[in-house]
Protein backbone atom coordinates (compact mmCIF):
# COMPACT_ATOMS: atom_id res chain seq x y z
CA UNK A 1 0.00 0.00 0.00
CA UNK A 2 1.28 3.51 -0.63
CA UNK A 3 0.45 6.95 0.57
CA UNK A 4 0.19 8.42 -3.04
CA UNK A 5 -3.02 9.70 -4.10
CA UNK A 6 -2.35 8.12 -7.60
CA UNK A 7 0.30 5.59 -7.90
CA UNK A 8 2.30 5.10 -10.85
CA UNK A 9 1.98 0.92 -9.47
CA UNK A 10 -1.04 -0.36 -12.20
CA UNK A 11 -1.85 -2.95 -9.74
CA UNK A 12 -1.86 -0.61 -6.93
CA UNK A 13 -4.21 0.83 -9.29
CA UNK A 14 -6.43 -1.94 -9.49
CA UNK A 15 -6.32 -2.25 -5.92
CA UNK A 16 -7.79 1.14 -5.20
CA UNK A 17 -10.48 0.87 -8.53
CA UNK A 18 -12.04 -2.49 -6.58
CA UNK A 19 -11.96 -0.42 -2.88
CA UNK A 20 -13.88 2.47 -4.72
CA UNK A 21 -16.32 -0.10 -6.68
CA UNK A 22 -16.66 -1.85 -3.81
CA UNK A 23 -17.63 1.07 -1.75
CA UNK A 24 -20.52 1.92 -4.34
CA UNK A 25 -21.81 -1.34 -4.44
CA UNK A 26 -22.50 -1.21 -0.15
CA UNK A 27 -23.91 2.47 -1.06
CA UNK A 28 -26.45 1.71 -3.79
CA UNK A 29 -27.65 -1.09 -1.87
CA UNK A 30 -28.53 0.10 1.11
CA UNK A 31 -29.78 3.56 -0.59
CA UNK A 32 -32.22 1.44 -2.97
CA UNK A 33 -33.14 -0.60 0.24
CA UNK A 34 -33.87 2.62 2.19
CA UNK A 35 -35.89 4.54 -0.74
CA UNK A 36 -37.94 1.14 -0.62
CA UNK A 37 -38.30 0.96 2.72
CA UNK A 38 -38.79 4.54 4.22
CA UNK A 39 -41.09 5.34 0.47
CA UNK A 40 -43.07 2.68 1.27
CA UNK A 41 -43.27 3.73 5.05
CA UNK A 42 -43.99 6.71 4.61
CA UNK A 43 -46.99 6.59 1.34
CA UNK A 44 -49.43 3.90 2.43
CA UNK A 45 -47.29 0.96 2.04
CA UNK A 46 -47.70 1.07 -1.71
CA UNK A 47 -45.56 -1.62 -3.39
CA UNK A 48 -44.04 0.76 -5.95
CA UNK A 49 -41.47 2.23 -4.03
CA UNK A 50 -40.24 -1.45 -2.57
CA UNK A 51 -39.94 -2.07 -6.68
CA UNK A 52 -38.24 1.33 -7.11
CA UNK A 53 -35.66 0.70 -4.52
CA UNK A 54 -35.18 -2.80 -5.51
CA UNK A 55 -34.38 -2.01 -9.01
CA UNK A 56 -32.29 0.96 -7.73
CA UNK A 57 -30.24 -2.00 -5.17
CA UNK A 58 -30.04 -4.39 -8.46
CA UNK A 59 -28.86 -2.25 -10.76
CA UNK A 60 -26.58 -0.40 -8.89
CA UNK A 61 -24.99 -3.41 -7.56
CA UNK A 62 -24.83 -4.97 -10.85
CA UNK A 63 -23.28 -2.31 -12.91
CA UNK A 64 -20.56 -1.94 -9.99
CA UNK A 65 -19.82 -5.96 -9.80
CA UNK A 66 -19.16 -5.85 -13.63
CA UNK A 67 -16.70 -3.30 -13.17
CA UNK A 68 -14.88 -5.31 -10.13
CA UNK A 69 -15.12 -8.37 -12.67
CA UNK A 70 -13.77 -6.67 -15.27
CA UNK A 71 -10.51 -5.75 -13.08
CA UNK A 72 -10.22 -8.43 -11.53
CA UNK A 73 -10.34 -10.87 -14.62
CA UNK A 74 -7.64 -8.37 -15.95
CA UNK A 75 -4.27 -9.84 -17.86
CA UNK A 76 -1.29 -8.12 -17.80
CA UNK A 77 1.06 -8.28 -21.13
CA UNK A 78 4.59 -7.41 -19.50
Amino acid sequence: MTLQPRPNNPIEQRKQAVRKHSRNVVVSVAVGAGVGLVGAWMFANEAAWLILGLIIAVVGGVYNWAKINKIINHKDQY
